[in-house]
């Protein structure tokens, strides 16, 4: 009776949600492995670009200090690629399996039990299905938070990795996230690799020969190797310096939006300075206000990574909100030589801090 109800139960499932896959293709994660240690041991050809970088900046008083992520350090952290003939990645976002079911640990940042079911629906990652094989050699630069939903990690997380991709032995194709997000499709076209970058509509392939490139760094960390490949690589579409005047970087139709933007909006405006909202420009618009801007003030968010592209010297100006601290910018200004100050926008002091940054800012930076 039990039997037969149990059965039936299945059956109702299977017309609600379609055809249930085979308990033998249930492959769940078992674990992970490190490629440093398989390539140290020898299991992997492959090479060490970078064993560890130096350590960045943290001053007293600074948001990096403040907010206690150490986004200074994260090192030792090896820059290095390896080659695999029985790769497999699954998802969208192309996490490297091994053939015993273990997940890359480098590929995912070190973050092997930080899984979540939306990263790519419910079942992707128990049920992988059959593999479709991809000829020749092949990369990956997807990542965790490098799938196409936020600037900031397609920029640092997953364009860096193109610069181990320059070490490799040969030529491959890119995997790239499975995305709409027009960033992605700009930025590999200003880097010539439009035609080498695909995102093939299957949960899970198998390249004939895969490289893999690691990730330069930790998530939003100092990460110079990483910083000065960037500005190299798109220093072509700079425009000429002062040439941007004062810009105000906003930060609408997201989270963590201040509940007076409009006033500070305002007072930024009164100062001169355009508000900005890179959500409606090109990657090339943004390089062209950043790398010309007299100075740049903005709310934390993704549109600060434009900071990358900003000359040494520039006045910046990051907002905060108390409830969210982050040094992820801060340290790219340090990279970048920036004049950076930060100001907490729910402290009572905010505006007076603002203030007497206006009033430091030179005159020259201010337009006609």
């Amino acid at each position: 009776m039990l039997k037969t109800a149990g059965f039936r139960g299945v059956k109702a499932v299977d017309r609600i949600f379609g055809h249930l896959p085979s308990l033998r293709a249930f492959q769940p994660l078992k674990g992970s492995f490190s490629a440093m240690e398989r390539l140290d041991g020898g299991r992997y050809d492959g090479a060490v670009l970078e064993r560890c970088q130096p350590i960045g900046h943290c001053p007293e008083g600074s948001v990096t200090e403040r907010c206690g992520l150490g986004q200074h350090d994260f090192q030792p952290w090896s820059a290095f690629w390896t080659r695999c003939e029985d790769a497999r990645l699954v998802g969208s976002m192309w996490h490297w399996r091994d053939p015993d079911d273990r997940i890359c640990r480098e590929g995912v940042f070190g973050l092997t039990e930080r899984r979540r079911l939306g990263e790519d629906g419910i079942g992707v990652q128990w049920f992988p299905g059959r593999p479709i094989t991809l000829p020749g050699a092949w990369t990956s630069i997807a990542s965790n938070w490098g799938d196409g939903r936020n600037y900031f990690h397609w920029i640092f997380d997953s364009l860096t990795r193109l610069q181990v991709r320059e070490s490799l032995p040969e030529e491959t194709k890119i995997l790239i996230p499975v995305s709409t997000a027009p960033y992605i499709s700009e930025t590999l076209e200003m880097l010539g690799l439009s035609d080498l970058a695909a995102s093939p509509s299957v949960r899970t392939v198998r390249p004939e020969r895969y490289y893999f490139c690691s990730p330069t760094a930790m998530t939003g960390v100092w990460n110079p190797s990483g910083f000065g490949w960037l500005k190299e690589r798109f220093s072509t579409f700079f425009s000429g310096p002062g040439s941007g005047g004062r810009v105000f970087l906003t930060r609408r139709g997201t989270n963590r939006v201040p509940a007076d933007l409009e006033r500070i909006e305002k007072s930024f405006e009164a100062e001169g300075f355009k508000v900005v909202d890179c959500g409606k420009l090109s990657v090339r618009e943004q390089i062209l206000l950043a790398s010309g801007a007299t100075a740049i003030a903005g709310i934390h968010g993704a549109a600060m990574s434009n900071l990358i592209w900003a000359r040494p010297g520039t006045p910046v100006l990051e907002l905060f909100q108390s409830s969210y601290l982050n040094g992820c910018y801060e340290q790219i200004a340090f990279h970048g030589e920036l004049d950076y100050a930060f100001s907490i926008l729910d402290r009572p002091s905010a505006m007076t801090d603002l203030g007497e940054w206006f009033e430091r800012l030179p005159s020259a930076t201010r337009p006609d």
